[in-house]
């Protein structure tokens, strides 16, 4: 009996796990590629529908400078493989990934977006009233006043995906429990009926994608029950998983994913062709964390500071005059 033990400990002994598939951030050139090719096919689609240069030159400017305060905003707070993606018809969005997402830099990231276009369109305003006749190209400015503070002001809705809908779920409803499922649930009720309302079927992408979210968690939560079961740190960002955590973690993986079945999962232990994609799942399954590091006080300030910007219309004497320019 003594022998038998000895000799399976030898076996553990000589298991030998190789290091964690090696993931690297995207390039820049990638990146910048990727964003390229997405703006050339909305700026294409685009022209199809508005039938103006100019005005679709307008309309990309005021969501490029949108999204530039998000993404120059992550990049501050060291996110990696931060891009910038445009769709046709819905806009653009910029994505990053980090480990520990803080809550405090959360609200100036959502806020870094909406409020230079705010502000730059209040001063264009204020301009146009001295100097109603000027143009940039054959667009007034009092249009592209309108567009930057509108749009703005839009996206700050508490509606989620818009802005004030990720401030509001992620600071104000910490990104979980019910409180936080019956925002995404009302979110979607009110997208749909929008879609429906104005017949621009194209926002049913967000319910459906907040569906098929829901969906996908579901059916993995039987993989990540048997991780969590298996006592493996999941707790921390992939370069500090060690050799053997991988493994264990990829072993279950294999076993879960249909995508992946068929693949060796060791001992031995070597990379799959697909090894990439495994990795992606591992780093995935790895739990993001949510620091709740904004005081009251500073919840107060963003509150203030969201209800200011909601309110410049009315404290300005800003109508909304996007119909008089686009419905004729």
């Amino acid at each position: 009996m003594e022998s038998a033990a000895n000799d399976n400990a030898t076996e553990e002994q000589a298991i030998i796990y190789p290091p964690p598939f090696p993931r690297t951030n995207v390039s820049n050139k990638a990146v910048l590629i990727r964003g390229l090719y997405s703006m050339v096919l909305y700026l294409g689609i685009g022209y199809l529908v508005l039938r103006r240069w100019d005005l679709l030159l307008v309309i990309s400017g005021v969501l490029i400078l949108h999204e530039a305060g998000h993404f120059l905003a992550m990049k501050f707070y060291r996110y990696t493989d931060v891009s910038m993606l445009f769709l046709p018809f819905i806009g653009a969005f910029v994505k990053g990934s980090k480990h520990e997402i803080s809550q405090q830099q959360s609200a100036v990231i959502y806020l870094a977006g909406p409020l230079p276009g705010i502000l730059i369109g209040i001063v264009i305003h204020f301009i146009c009233m001295d100097h109603p006749s000027l143009y940039l190209g054959g667009v007034p400015w009092h249009l592209i006043a309108q567009i930057l503070i509108w749009t703005n002001l839009l996206n700050l809705l508490p509606i989620f995906p818009l802005d004030g809908g990720q401030l509001l779920n992620r600071v104000f409803l910490n990104e979980e429990g019910r409180a936080s499922n019956i925002f995404l649930l009302f979110s979607m009720v009110f997208i749909t009926g929008t879609a429906f309302i104005t017949g621009f079927y194209i926002l049913l992408a967000f319910p459906l994608f907040l569906i098929y979210r829901f969906f996908s968690a579901k059916g993995h939560l039987p993989l990540e029950n048997e991780i969590e079961n298996s006592g493996i740190d999941i707790n921390k960002p992939y370069p500090e998983l060690r050799n053997e955590e991988y493994w264990k973690i990829r072993s279950i993986i294999i076993r879960h994913i249909p995508a992946f079945h068929g693949i060796a999962a060791g001992p031995p232990f070597h990379y799959h062709d697909k090894e990439d994609r495994i990795a992606v799942e591992v780093e995935n399954i790895l739990q993001r964390n949510l620091l709740l590091d904004i005081t009251p006080a500073h919840k107060i300030i963003v509150v203030l500071v969201w209800a200011l910007c909601l309110a410049v219309p009315a404290l300005l004497g800003i109508e909304f005059l996007l119909f008089k320019y686009f419905v004729r």
